[in-house]
This record gives structure tokens, C-alpha cells and sequence, in this order.
């Protein structure tokens, strides 16, 4: 077999969409929300358009005669801007427990980590006023498609076998599989915290195509949450997802065969 018929998602990378998130503990408040609404200006050249998101709570009462309640509060604010094609590029959700930068653009780290730091200097000052932030994670999702019977991918030459997050018996798997999981980890170098990893693998079928998905999610407890009066925020958030995106790397090295990292130029991204 030859992987020429393995496509990655983008010519020079496998990457689909990157995510970064942010906790704080607790919820913030009614009036936090409408002060981050009101950067739409100062986020509109990345992100130009923004709605509210509403949540509904339905309260039905204990006896059959009570009358039912329904409770709809702001949730959060949804920034966000679109391809040509009228798809997302990319979205800044804030809600009340955490935020999420979704850029379905990716090209190369380094533009990518400044232009969300970018976002983060504008909305934290507003967030960390009220509420401190606990935890910090990266999300990847790359994607292969097999432009060929789906018989003839033999899946020992897309991964290693010997790769420590895949079940071996997915190797001789000809129909869709998936092997999901996850682990915790206390001694991630230049992490104040432990780093929960969830590696989610699959190989589906989509319109009679095989596509293999990799979801990849690190998210980081921190051992001292961040506050206001945390100077170098920003500069914590930043060397953390620096090094979970380091981490990420490592996890895909020693899960893909040398011709698939060879394929994605994964040493160079």
C-alpha cells in the first residue's frame, strides 16, 4: 500500500481547527457580560461579528396543577468572523465559566499564539476583575482523508506500533473504530499544576469516505489560579500553551509513523 492516497486537511499540515480555553472559577456576573459585549469595537478588525447566546431554564413544579416557569438569562457573547464561503474562520465565545478561541484557520504556531494573546489582553482585565482563572487548555483536531478503498488503508503504516494511545487492535481494523481516552499528568515540565490529556482517535465514514479524526485535548489545573494582581498573566497563559503545544507535537510524534510526520512536516510546525 501507499499513503499517497492519505490526504492530510491542509497541504503542509493535518491541522483542522485549534482551540484555546480558559476557566475562571465561578460565573460571572450579569453586569461582567455586558462589559465584555461592549469590545465588540476593540475586537471588531479580527472578529467583526458578535450575538448573544441565551440559556433557558424550565422549572416544572412537584404536583401536577403547579404552573411550569421559564428562566432565560444572558449566557455569553459570541464574537466571530467568516470565510468567503460563509463558514467560520474563527469565534471568541465568553461565557460565564470560560471563554473559547476556536480558529478553524490554523497555519503556523507562532502567528497563531500572538494574535490570541492579542484577544486575551483585550477581554481579561474585564474577566479578571471579578474572577480568577484556574485553568488553561489547548484542543487540536487533524484530519486525514484516504482517497482510496477503504480496504486497501493499512492503518500499521499511518500509526506506530508501538504507540502508547492507541489500542493495538485497532491497527487491523478495516471498517469504522475508534479508541478514545485519557490520563492525567502531574509532572509536565514548566507546568504549576496537573495537565489532563484526552486522546480521542477514530476512523469514520463520511459520503463513502474514510477520514481518520485525531482529537487531541490538554488542559491544565493550575496550582495557583491567576488573578488581577497576577502582573504576568498573560505571560503565564502564554508559556503554558506553549508548552502544551510542545506536548502536543511529542504525543503526535510518537503516535504517527515517520512517513505520516514526514507528510504533515510535523518537526517544523
Amino acid at each position: 500500500m501507499s499513503l499517497v492516497y492519505l490526504s492530510p486537511a491542509n497541504k503542509s499540515h493535518s491541522v483542522q481547527s485549534v482551540v484555546f480555553t480558559l476557566d475562571w472559577q465561578g460565573e460571572l456576573s450579569d453586569a461582567t457580560l455586558t462589559e465584555l459585549q461592549s469590545l465588540a469595537p476593540a475586537l471588531k478588525s479580527n472578529f467583526p461579528i458578535h450575538s448573544l447566546q441565551n440559556s433557558q431554564t424550565i422549572n416544572f413544579g412537584v404536583t401536577a396543577d403547579a404552573q411550569t416557569s421559564n428562566d432565560i438569562r444572558l449566557a455569553g457573547i459570541v464574537f466571530s468572523r467568516n470565510r468567503a464561503d460563509g463558514n467560520i474562520a474563527g469565534q471568541l465565545a465568553m461565557m460565564r465559566t470560560n471563554c473559547a478561541i476556536v480558529l478553524n484557520d490554523y497555519s503556523r504556531w507562532k502567528p497563531t499564539i500572538e494574535a490570541v494573546m492579542r484577544y486575551f489582553k483585550i477581554i481579561l482585565p474585564v474577566i479578571l476583575k471579578e474572577k480568577t482563572v484556574g485553568a488553561i487548555g489547548l484542543q487540536y483536531v487533524d484530519k486525514f482523508f484516504w482517497r482510496d478503498d477503504p480496504k486497501n488503508l493499512n492503518l500499521r503504516e499511518v500509526f506506530r506500533s508501538d504507540a502508547p494511545y492507541i489500542a493495538p487492535n485497532v491497527l487491523g481494523q478495516v471498517g469504522p473504530w475508534h479508541c478514545h481516552h485519557g490520563y492525567v499528568l502531574e509532572d509536565l515540565k514548566g507546568i504549576s499544576g496537573m495537565c489532563l490529556d484526552n486522546i480521542n482517535l477514530s476512523g469514520l465514514d463520511n459520503l463513502g469516505e474514510r477520514e481518520i479524526q485525531i482529537h487531541t485535548t490538554h488542559q491544565v489545573t493550575l496550582k495557583n489560579p491567576m488573578r488581577l494582581a497576577s502582573k504576568d498573566y498573560l505571560q503565564t497563559i502564554e508559556s503554558v500553551q506553549n508548552i502544551l503545544h510542545l506536548h502536543n507535537k511529542d504525543v503526535l510524534t510518537a503516535l504517527l509513523s515517520d512517513e505520516i510526520c514526514k507528510k504533515i512536516n510535523l518537526i517544523e510546525n
